[in-house]
């Protein structure tokens, strides 16, 4: 076990060495005890076997000099060209050698182009606009990349598709009616409710987001920050337990009435115990179209003796008039939530400091600390020349294309899914270049590192660890889950495959 604050570099960002340097596959549990790389300064030098030389393999090449035709000694080696960066390791596109073998017989490929799906839930009538920072960075993300070349040569559209949060299943036959070759950095709150769709048409996915077991656990299914269902990021207890410990004594729920947030509430409650939790209520729900008055929630937790709140579900409108209704009633405890609602138009909402006594969790280094870190910073300026909003979200979705660019590119002149998905099993310590934590996609493992921040007036404050650009890690911090409905419903096979939609 150990306990440290890290500032994160990729590692294993060469395919060719991911399956050797890092880990095994996605039935097995993982066994690393220590974070993929790890400096102490901004000079300092990494740790991990596998970070520096993949970088320099793929940046720092040099070629032999031509020998002089009237003297024997030989001109200098010169550099080969420097590959562009994303973070610390060179952009996965480029325009390849002109010999691509694709035939058109695979969905989505042809030797010039590639279709991939993307979605959000952006035309939700009652937040309009949900999650559409994240159809905003694929936008950037794959401009970015046909600029440099696309995929070994083969420009990349995207075909997008909105679930408008209760649309998914018609989102989901229209990705795979088109063909689209993946489904890449999308995320929709309902996505249990695509799988039958999804594994009828074959269409993998590299999504932003995971919400279900069924999705998380989903065949062909490879996420760039794991969310599986049988296991879940805990350092968020331990770490608010030594911030606020008597606030976490008699915690109160409060979820939707829908899977996505009823299943991240289950698993809160499974493993926060572990850490020192308690619970006042665990059966409190909302409507997911929301509610027109929230004060019973707020009498109902008072009621319960409640502490705190750990609240699943979106930050506007839902989570901003709970906390204006338990503000006007009193109800002054700590809100506790998930990363979703690092979004800039959370924080920018709160004028009234309704919301000041929010927390949680990032796996992700903040935006607001891009000066230490290359690939924040590298993202943003992504986005300001490529245009679209910025949010935690969108990150993800950076990273998710990043994730299924490497593995598509190490492909060749070929394409395919099945060269693809193998590439991406093989990936067992993924960081998106350094913007976030290491997780292991290829065995559906989530990362061990975390910390807080919180909403102080209209901004983001980091609470703990406090120097900018790291993160708290433990080994234990990674929990296993047990006997939840929506893992139970998953039916995981030997492989921690979900077989609830298989027909077994």
């Amino acid at each position: 076990m150990r306990n440290t604050s890290v500032r994160f570099v990729a590692a294993c960002t060469a395919l060719a060495l991911v399956a050797a340097a890092c880990g095994k596959d996605r039935g097995t549990a993982a066994t690393s005890t220590t974070v993929a790389a790890t400096t102490t300064t901004a000079a300092a030098t990494t740790t991990a076997a596998a970070a520096t030389p993949t970088t320099k393999a793929a940046s720092d090449t040099t070629v032999p000099g031509t020998p002089a035709p009237t003297t024997a000694a030989t001109t200098p080696p010169t550099e080969a060209p420097k590959l562009p960066m994303f973070g610390d390791a060179p952009w996965p596109c480029g325009p390849g050698d002109g010999k691509n073998a694709d035939t058109g017989s695979e969905p989505g490929v042809t030797a010039t182009d590639i279709k991939i799906g993307d979605g959000d839930d952006a035309g939700y009538a009652a937040a309009p606009g949900l999650d559409h920072e994240m159809s905003d960075a694929m936008k950037a993300m794959v401009a970015t990349c046909n600029d440099l070349g696309g995929i070994n040569g083969r420009k990349i559209t995207i075909d997008y598709h909105d679930a408008a949060l209760f649309n998914i299943g018609p989102a989901m036959q229209a990705a795979c009616d088109n063909k689209d070759f993946f489904l890449v950095g999308e995320g929709w709150a309902f996505d249990s409710n695509q799988e039958e769709i999804r594994l009828g048409c074959s269409l993998p996915a590299v999504p932003g987001y995971s919400v279900s077991a069924a999705f998380a656990h989903g065949k062909d299914v490879y996420e760039p920050v794991p969310n599986p269902s049988d296991e879940t990021p805990s350092g968020i207890f331990e770490q608010m337990a030594t911030l606020l410990p008597d606030a976490v004594k008699k915690v109160g729920t409060l979820a939707g009435n829908f899977s996505a947030t009823q299943e991240t509430r289950d698993k809160i409650v499974n493993v926060a115990p572990q850490f020192g939790w308690a619970f006042s209520e665990t059966k409190l729900e909302y409507a997911a179209a929301g509610e027109t008055d929230w004060t019973p929630f707020v009498k109902q937790l008072q009621a319960a003796g409640s502490t705190a709140v750990s609240w699943a579900g979106s930050c506007l409108p839902n989570l901003q008039l709970f906390a204006q209704a338990a503000k006007a009633n009193g109800f002054n405890v700590p809100i506790i939530t998930d990363t979703n609602h690092y979004e800039a138009k959370c924080a920018a909402a709160n004028t009234d400091g309704a919301l000041d006594n929010v927390y949680f969790r990032l796996s992700f280094v903040p935006f607001e600390e891009a000066s230490v870190n290359k690939a924040t910073q590298d993202f943003l300026d992504v986005m300001a020349k490529k245009g679209g909003d910025v949010a935690q979200l969108g990150a993800q979705s950076a990273s998710a294309f990043l994730l299924w660019a490497t593995a598509a590119s190490s492909c060749g002149d070929t394409l395919t899914r099945a060269c693809t998905l193998a590439a991406l099993a093989a990936t067992h310590a993924w960081t998106g270049h350094g913007l976030h934590a290491e997780g292991d996609p290829g065995g559906n493992h989530p990362p061990k590192c975390s910390m807080i921040m919180r909403i102080q007036g209209t901004k983001f404050v980091r609470v703990t660890p406090t120097a900018p650009g790291t993160f708290d890690c433990k080994d234990s911090w990674v929990s296993k889950v047990t006997g939840t409905p929506g893992l139970v419903a998953a039916k995981l096979d030997a492989n921690r495959i979900s077989q609830q939609f298989s027909g077994k």
